[in-house]
């Protein structure tokens, strides 16, 4: 296959439901992509909101258990980034108030799901379950009236691996959500997982941190498509045992500091050549009324 290939696919409203591209994953099986056409999914109840543009909004994303979805302060593309499973630098085009708008969202998914969605996220990075992220997919094409195309190209990709030393990663127990006696589920006192800390005078730490998501931060900052193979479940902490000074906040900023410390993390990164995703925005509007 040569270095200049591309293709390039666009997709109607219900294709565009069903997909579940990912970066520099392996293609699917004969038999995973028969499994994976499905019939679409939509939240049974879902409302849109627009954030007053002048005062400043926290911005959040909750999946209570049962798949209840909550998201605050979101711009569009970062919506799309959610639903979509991709990092914000591979979604292209829009107008500025993709990006300039914050929204609202809270979509309650059918009966008939509530019991098979554990849900319990509260997040930096990504929404877990792939079931939200198609109930999302479809509020977004129904409510935005989004459609869009992808392209693909061979390309630079990163491979998060183990290192050859020891794992510096503490195991993280997730206590996201209480609940009552009557059954009502509540957040907790908890920081979002996928937190990311650093500051002079402090170390590089990661706080509740899932490899899918510390991948998907390194994606951000290498602008390159970032793959999970480190074969780790669930939730981590780190804090670096090299304290940031002034100094390492110059000249670019401090970001790159995180890559600096995967490998005193016990991982690595290794580039390779692979496929890069681009999500291409061909016509969104602003949203439906409710």
């Amino acid at each position: 296959m040569k270095s200049g290939y591309c293709r390039r696919r666009r997709f109607g409203a219900l294709a565009a439901l069903s997909l579940a591209l990912v970066a520099a994953k392996p293609p699917l099986t004969r038999a995973q992509a028969s499994h994976s056409v499905t019939t679409p999914l939509a939240f049974e109840v879902a409302t849109v909101k627009s954030d007053d543009p002048n005062k400043m909004v926290m911005t959040e994303l909750r999946v209570y258990p049962g798949g209840r979805l909550i998201i605050h302060g979101h711009s569009l593309r970062t919506l799309i980034a959610e639903a979509f499973d991709q990092p914000g630098w591979q979604v292209l085009g829009g107008e500025k108030w993709v990006d300039e708008l914050r929204f609202d969202i809270e979509g309650k998914p059918p009966e008939e799901l509530r019991d098979a969605i554990p849900g319990g996220e509260f997040s930096n990075f990504g929404i877990q379950d792939p079931r939200v992220r198609s109930m999302l997919q479809a509020l977004l094409i129904e409510r935005f009236h989004l459609k869009f195309h992808m392209e693909s190209r061979l390309g630079s990709v990163y491979l998060l691996k183990r290192g050859d030393g020891p794992l510096r990663l503490k195991p993280a127990e997730l206590n996201l959500y209480k609940r009552s006696e009557d059954g009502t589920v509540a957040p907790s006192n908890s920081y979002p997982t996928g937190d990311m800390g650093m500051a002079s005078g402090a170390s590089v730490s990661i706080h509740l941190t899932s490899m899918p998501q510390l991948a998907r931060m390194l994606s951000n900052l290498q602008r390159a498509p970032v793959s999970d193979q480190t074969g780790l479940p669930g939730f981590y902490n780190f804090k670096s045992p090299t304290v940031l000074t002034d100094e390492d906040f110059k000249n670019g900023g401090p970001m790159h500091l995180l890559v600096e410390a995967v490998p005193e993390m016990g991982l690595k990164l290794v580039k390779a050549e692979g496929v890069v995703e681009k999500f291409v925005i061909d016509n969104v509007e602003p949203p439906t009324a409710n």
